[in-house]
């Protein structure tokens, strides 16, 4: 019985992240590690900061996540409403 849990949940994908420091995650998106750092305030694009994991004081990104994704798909539409071009 055991055994067949096991093989069950093997045969589920994981998809797995890649944590990165905020100098990683700035060299990734060609911005200074200063503006990452300003993204993961709450204060920061009305209340939608940029999704970080708190290891105490370390701050990691989870590169690769659906969260991480959808916030940088949320501002290129914010930017296209701005510039009116179509991006979404």
């Amino acid at each position: 019985m055991r055994g067949e849990q096991l093989r069950s949940e093997r045969s589920v994908p994981q998809k797995t992240f890649e944590l990165l420091t905020a100098e990683e995650l700035a060299q990734k998106l060609r911005v200074p590690v200063s503006w990452i750092r300003e993204q993961t305030r709450l204060r920061s694009l009305q209340g939608d900061p940029l999704p970080h994991l708190r290891l105490g004081r370390y701050v990691r990104f989870q590169w690769g996540s659906s969260e991480l994704e959808g916030w940088l798909r949320r501002r290129l539409c914010l930017k296209s409403v701005h510039t009116s071009d179509s991006v979404c």
